[in-house]
């Protein structure tokens, strides 16, 4: 069995034998070993070493003739070949299942720590699961039973449901559920679908990572030194975000009771709080998060008192196209602007599209990179696309490419109406998370006959460097004349 061992190992590193030693035993060189812990990790090396010591011990020959190597390679082919299409007759639920569960464990490790670390959030949503049984002795989950029961609501809404019963269910819920309703947060928005999180105790980020230039030459019998790290990092800033909302558990009890029909579910099944939660709160928030990581501008509130009205969603972090506005103000950034001057019509988009290729560089255009815009501007040049070129079919559906290039549209619901537009790999988008979400809160409040739902966590977003930022800014929309519709106010989300 070593023997394989030894020569897959010999195999990979092109070697027939392992150098000797000064004591006449086979071994591993410094350049060997890294490789291997590359390839096969730190674990192997030592089983390697191990067994390598013992073999040597008991006398074994460890010559590896070229035929045992291509035998070897052969079966590695074999069980490739076979292990691939095996692979593929998976089906495409049970890869994302997969793909979405590992994600999903790297993130609940993730702990608070000095250095950022990246999770890859691509794989979409998490789904809702329900671990929790309701107290169905409390009053509002009774009220709702004997509706059930009895196709009668035996609750007029005259009288209060009991707040105080309604908290401690809040407590037990999100204490077994929080780190459900934070994943949601960061996983169910459009835009983060494109991005890589960075997991951060910092209130700024700042990129470490450069972008290396040439470095071959001819040979002199000199040291001439050529290539440095060349890049211009960008400040991205964490902001601490929150949800204050009022609810009144009376007003809601004929919405409960509907949503318990769509739902198919029993009250057992789906406790108040999860409505609450699920249905009142999240949505909405993630659709303000989705605003406000787009275009939101960031407003300090120096004085606040309670009571008063909260900010608006947009007031409460810099967004994507807030960043690039003001990086575009800013005398000698090395971001590339897009067809500047240039307003995008049915008539010219295919043909400035076009230019859009050939203005990137081709270590860029050669990736598979994403176009990030608004959902308006994909809708344009999709039928602009289908009006000059009929009979040509979208094999992808809506994942739109331009052609002669790996570029791919994909919508940003925050985008909507400013027809803009951003083109960068996928390592420089930066969606900052929450410093621990096992520190985050989600907390109720009982005042009188309402509950207060709070919430608070941090996020922020942005780019690493402004040399892989390609965008095209609307004149209408740097000037403020863009499409947005008003920002939404009151609610306290």
């Amino acid at each position: 069995m070593f023997k394989q061992v030894l020569a897959m190992a010999l195999s990979f590193l092109g070697f027939t034998a392992l150098p000797k030693g000064a004591d006449g035993k086979s071994m591993l060189t410094t350049e060997m070993e890294q490789k291997l812990t590359e390839r096969w990790g730190k674990k192997f090396v030592e089983s390697f070493k191990i067994d390598l010591a013992a073999e040597e011990a008991k006398g074994t020959d460890l010559t590896v003739e070229n035929v045992d190597v291509t035998a070897l390679q052969s079966q590695l082919s074999t069980m490739k070949t076979q292990l691939d299409a095996a692979m593929a007759s998976k089906t495409t639920l049970e890869t994302e299942k997969s793909a979405l569960t590992e994600k999903v464990e790297t993130l609940e490790k993730v702990g608070e720590t000095d250095n950022p670390k990246t999770i890859d959030m691509s794989a979409g949503g998490a789904g809702k699961v329900i671990a929790f049984k309701p107290n169905m002795a409390f009053t509002h989950n009774k009220i709702v039973a004997d509706y059930f029961k009895t196709g009668t609501m035996q609750y007029s809404g005259d009288d209060t449901i009991n707040t105080t019963e309604l908290q401690t269910e809040f407590g037990k819920y999100i204490s077994g559920q929080k780190l459900d309703v934070f994943r949601q947060i960061n996983l169910g928005l459009t835009i983060t679908d494109y991005m890589t999180t960075i997991v951060t105790d910092k209130t700024e980020w700042r990129a470490t990572e450069a972008i290396q230039t040439s470095v071959l030459q001819q040979f002199t019998p000199k040291w001439t030194p050529k290539g440095s790290a060349k890049f211009t990092p960008i400040t991205i800033k964490n902001f601490k975000l929150k949800v204050n909302v009022a609810i009144t558990p009376s007003d809601i009890i004929d919405q409960y009771i509907g949503y318990l029909y769509d739902e198919a579910v029993t009250p057992e099944q789906m406790p108040i709080v999860a409505f609450i939660v699920n249905t009142l709160v999240l949505p909405k928030l993630l659709e303000d998060l989705e605003v406000a990581m787009a275009t939101g501008k960031f407003v300090e509130r120096t004085k606040t008192q309670d009571g008063v009205e909260g900010s608006d969603a947009e007031e409460s972090m810099d967004g994507v196209l807030t960043i690039l506005k003001d990086l575009k103000a800013k005398v000698g950034n090395r971001a590339t602007w897009l067809l500047d001057g240039v307003t995008l019509t049915d008539e010219n988009i295919l043909s400035k599209m076009a230019t859009v290729v050939d203005s990137i560089p081709y270590r860029y255009q050669k990736q598979a990179i994403t176009i990030h815009a608004d959902p308006d501007l994909i809708r344009m040049y999709g039928r602009a696309y289908q009006k000059a070129f009929p009979t040509t079919k979208n094999q992808d559906g809506e994942m739109l490419r331009l052609d002669f290039s790996k570029l791919t549209f994909a919508p940003v619901d925050g985008f909507i109406g400013t027809k803009a537009f951003v083109i960068t790999p996928k390592v420089n988008f930066i969606h900052l998370q929450s410093r621990n979400v096992g520190e985050a809160k989600v907390f109720m409040q009982v005042i009188n006959y309402d509950v207060k739902i709070f919430m608070e966590f941090w996020k922020g977003t942005g780019f690493a460097m402004e040399e892989a930022i390609f965008a095209y800014l609307p004149d209408s929309y740097v000037a403020g004349e863009s499409e947005l519709e008003p920002a939404s106010t009151g609610g306290g989300i």
